[in-house]
């Protein structure tokens, strides 16, 4: 299999991304073989050194997101793409393509916390993809936020409403979910798991009548990152795990 052959392979997982997002081959040579294969959450100073003998990474996160003008080695993205450049490993990115496909990272959240899912929500785009989804549990809002806690492994949960308030209805949006509590709210939910809330938006979501769980950007996407790492191993032999890393800036190094 070739690269390109590969990012062929995961096409189904990458036409739902959003428009303004730079999945698929990011880095690399997409006529170059492919060997062992990596999968990560995103690309730090530490996958850099457990890449033991990948030659082809799917990372979740993509590594440039802005134009640059140049490489150059050290403790940047710029930094980190020279050393995959260097080291001839190719760079597939599936990011907002994952959040909305079947069993991605928005569905593996929900799983995760035991909702069964009604629908989706939170589009970017007219008519587009979903990124979130909702359904039944009962519970608190406390409660929810406890099993967050547990079930993700977050190293800090914020609540946004009261803990005693019950709950019939969750919402979830991993990653940076903050601009969309409005839609979150209108599905019924009361409350809403997510990562990335600022003050503001979660005042504005309690007056909408909806609580806030904030479980962390990186702790809302790991349930996708170990359906992703089972995703990649239905198309390669023995993928190496490298999802575990921590890459929250709020959870040391």
């Amino acid at each position: 299999m070739t690269v390109s052959e590969f990012v062929t392979a995961l096409a189904p997982i990458l036409e739902g991304a959003a428009s303004w997002d730079p999945v698929g081959l990011q880095l690399g040579d997409p006529g170059a073989p492919v060997g062992r294969v990596g999968v990560c959450h995103e690309v730090n100073d530490t996958t850099l050194t457990r890449l033991d003998g990948v030659d082809t990474l799917v990372a979740y996160h993509p590594l440039l997101f802005v134009p640059t003008t140049s490489l150059v080695a050290g403790p940047t993205p710029e930094g980190r793409a020279h050393a995959l450049v260097a080291r001839g490993v190719n760079l597939v990115v599936v990011h907002t393509g994952w959040d909305v496909a079947p069993g991605g990272t928005a569905e593996a959240l929900a799983s995760a916390l035991g909702i069964d899912v009604g629908g989706g929500f939170a589009s970017e785009e007219p008519d587009g993809p979903q990124l979130g989804r909702f359904g039944l549990l009962d519970g608190t809002v406390g409660e929810v936020a406890s099993v967050a806690e547990s079930s993700l492994g977050a190293v800090s949960v914020r609540v946004a409403g009261d803990p005693d308030r019950p709950v019939a209805n969750v919402a979830v949006l991993p990653g940076s979910g903050s601009a969309f509590i409005a839609a979150a709210a209108a599905t019924g939910a009361d409350v809403l798991v997510t990562g990335d809330v600022s003050h503001h938006r979660a005042t504005a979501g309690l007056d909408a009548g909806i609580a806030i769980v904030d479980v962390g950007h990186a702790p809302s996407e790991r349930p996708g990152m170990a359906a992703l790492l089972a995703h990649v191993a239905g198309l390669v032999a023995d993928p190496v795990d490298l999802t575990t890393i921590t890459t929250s800036p709020w959870e040391g190094r």
